[in-house]
């Protein structure tokens, strides 16, 4: 692997056999075996440095990627993202630190909490099963495209109160700005397409309330005061970027393991009741999202020399799989006994959306598993993963009878 920004750098704090060679977003060879790449690295130190995209920390271990999601004085969330630069428009409250984020998450934690997606659960079923009525007497299917990508969209567009024939035209900005890394000028008019859509539809919310989140965003208060619509449009921002390539990137991985086992399908497809347990296991097994932090002064952490400005990279693969933490972590174990895993974070960062996601990964398993319980890889599969900061699956065809 090289350096995908100039030449390999080691930063003279850096100690020279700390460095590894390491790129989890264009480099071939994690592309195209990402969680084997993610394994190799805990035959090495604890805490590496690579040079890729302008140089950032590593951490392989659970325990320290913990402790750094859970002292945000220390590591800053802002910006998020590698290669990672401050945005005209913050993705409140994820590039926010304590307390001005609690602030804002006190807002939203009302419409993600359990209650709330026990409410929407009959919705959520429903646009699951209008997807799943398209594709099933065909006896084939493109999972991604198909489902996996217009699914959590939908939900999405649902809970902001806008049209549902905007779904295909989400699904392009998103792409394009969670993975055309090769091409900042694309997310850049993306991101800037997106915020201006976003600001015609806060505005006319401010003008015609609705029941829906924006709503009640610009009616919330924040420390004695009202949200501003930039505030409202930020975040709604960040909840379409989180919400939709999070949950479709989970559903690729865990029915590209059931595709290949005819054992864990069969004991899904016996026992609907064990599918939020295999739920938890798959988000261990195959967590996606590489948080990344900004060390904020100088410090010692565990050894290691960490200057001011430094990126670190909080992994929530490295984090699932670690065997010093889960035994034989690579094999999903529907009855695995240590069910704790850092999928969703840790401290004041911890997703949000966490109810809301396991509900909709387990919605979309046991819908599928329902009216298709026996499927397979399509012959003529070719897999295709995506790095960054979230890992995915890019293409995903199955057949059945």
């Amino acid at each position: 692997m090289t350096a995908a920004v100039g030449e390999p750098v080691v930063p003279s704090h850096v100690e020279p056999w700390r460095a590894r060679a390491f790129d989890h977003l264009q480099d071939p060879d994690f592309l195209a075996a990402p969680f084997a790449t993610f394994d190799a690295l805990y035959e090495g130190p604890d805490i590496f440095w690579s040079s890729s995209w302008g140089g950032f920390w590593v951490l392989t271990r659970e325990e320290l990627i913990r402790e750094v999601m859970q002292t945000p004085g220390a590591f800053s969330s802002n910006p998020v993202g590698i290669p990672g630069t401050p945005r005209a428009r913050p993705l409140i409250p994820l590039e926010l630190d304590p307390p001005e984020h609690t602030w804002f998450r006190r807002v939203l934690a009302p419409h993600f909490s359990n209650a709330s997606v026990a409410e929407r659960a009959g919705r959520v079923r429903e646009i699951a099963d209008e997807l799943i009525d398209r594709i099933v007497v065909a006896g084939r299917c493109e999972y991604i495209a198909d489902f996996a990508q217009p699914f959590p969209a939908t939900i999405f567009l649902s809970q902001m109160g806008l049209p549902l024939e905007e779904t295909g035209r989400f699904l392009r900005w998103n792409w394009t700005m969670v993975h055309a890394y090769d091409d900042p000028a694309a997310r850049q008019v993306a991101a800037a397409e997106v915020a201006q859509y976003l600001g015609g539809v806060v505005e006319e919310r401010a003008r015609r309330p609705r029941e829906d989140l924006i709503s009640h965003m610009l009616a919330a208060e924040v420390r004695d005061r009202t949200m501003t619509p930039d505030e409202v449009v930020n975040v709604c921002f960040l909840l379409f970027l989180a919400g939709l390539d999070t949950v479709t990137a989970a559903l690729g991985f865990s029915i590209l393991h059931l595709a290949r086992s005819e054992r864990d399908r069969a004991a899904l497809v016996a026992d609907p009741d064990s599918v939020p347990q295999a739920v938890e296991e798959f988000l261990r097994a195959y967590a996606i999202v590489q948080s990344t932090r900004t060390v904020v002064a100088d410090i010692d952490f565990h050894g290691v020399r960490m200057r001011a400005g430094d990126r670190v990279l909080v992994g929530t693969t490295l984090a699932g799989r670690d065997p010093a933490v889960h035994p034989q972590s690579a094999t999903v174990d529907f009855d695995r006994p240590t069910k704790r895993n850092l999928a969703f974070g840790a401290g004041p960062h911890r997703c949000l959306g966490s109810h809301l996601a396991r509900h909709e990964l387990t919605t979309a398993i046991l819908a599928l598993h329902e009216r298709v319980p026996d499927y397979r890889l399509a012959d003529d599969a070719q897999l295709r993963f995506w790095g960054g900061g979230v890992l995915g699956v890019e293409s995903l065809p199955l057949v059945w009878r």
